[in-house]
């Protein structure tokens, strides 16, 4: 982030002391933080880093705008949106496009994972809400990121006192996003897998009421995010570490994977060779064959896990 003042007046580095502050304050009541509320001054993922979704980018970097040229709706006599909705299957890259708006926006991100937040505290997740709403309009300009929003809603068998949480859990939610939409400088960007289950007081205009979809990929977007992962794995090393990989192999066994999927096929690859180097060989280069054995693996491991998710094994 540059080093201009805030829009609240605050410098980046006091600012930083009072996200961090934040984040002590709701450990300290709580208990930890980690994989349910995180807060990043500056993503470290570009759109550059997002493989496919073309059309997804374009709608999610004309967002941009809306934050660091508010001006440019009112010359052309538009609002810019109070709050967007990103939906599709899991594993497309919501998460990342959330994360590359604000680095491009050079807004604060606020990432609350609510599948954790409710499940942890349902009876007190409202509390817990209530104190990242407050923060996020003290902080400047910033992206408030609601991840699973559809987790908002209890399933209808859960006992009444759920239900009523749920309820008004929702409803509290509503009326900040009302007060997000008035700011100026606070955008929400929620994500969902299941947009059927969002609860439709959460998409009424002036709250997510722009949708962008977030498809899987096809042959084309799969060939340019495994190339996306491949440059990054050997930028880190600094060397080569892929022979010329055919490419249109690996992608013919890869149906019904999606991206998070291909960038994991490509740190199996890898992980591979560091055992074998591990273990006293001297290991060539990741070639089309390893890349498809690592396939194979995953679908293996992936079905397991799928198993487990849906309580099939037990």
């Amino acid at each position: 982030m540059t080093e201009r003042k805030m829009l609240t007046g605050h410098t980046p580095e006091i600012l930083r002391r009072k996200l961090e502050d934040f984040i002590a304050r709701l450990v300290k009541r709580f208990g930890d933080m980690k994989g349910k509320i995180e807060v990043a001054m500056k993503p470290e993922v570009s759109f550059a880093d997002i493989g496919d979704l073309a059309r997804a980018k374009q709608e999610i970097a004309g967002l941009v705008f809306a934050l660091k040229s508010p001006d440019l709706h009112k010359k052309w006599g538009t609002q810019p949106p109070n709050g967007v909705l990103l939906h599709g299957p899991p594993g497309t890259g919501k998460t990342l496009l959330a994360m590359a708006l604000a680095r491009e926006a050079e807004a604060v991100f606020f990432h609350v994972r609510l599948t954790n937040v409710v499940t942890k505290w349902y009876a007190d997740s409202f509390e817990v809400l209530q104190e990242v709403f407050t923060q996020v309009k003290e902080s400047g300009r910033c992206i408030l990121f609601l991840d699973e929003i559809d987790e908002l809603i209890f399933d209808r068998a859960v006992p009444e006192d759920m239900r009523h949480a749920s309820r008004r859990l929702v409803n509290s939610v509503a009326e900040q996003l009302d007060d997000i939409g008035r700011s100026g400088d606070l955008l929400a960007v929620a994500s969902t897998n299941r947009v059927d289950a969002v609860d439709r007081t959460l998409i009424r205009a002036g709250r997510l009421d722009q949708l962008i979809e977030v498809p899987l990929p096809e042959t084309d977007g799969k060939r340019e995010i495994l190339r996306i992962h491949i440059g990054k794995a050997e930028a880190t090393a600094g060397r080569k570490l892929f022979t010329d990989v055919d490419l249109d192999a690996v992608l013919a066994r890869t149906v019904k994977l999606n991206g998070a999927d291909l960038a994991e096929i490509v740190q199996k690859s890898l992980e591979e060779k560091v055992r074998q180097e591990g273990s006293g060989a001297q290991p060539g280069l990741v070639t089309t064959e390893d890349m498809q054995r690592a396939i194979e693996e995953y679908r293996k491991t992936k079905e397991i896990i799928e198993k487990i998710r849906y309580g099939q094994y037990l």
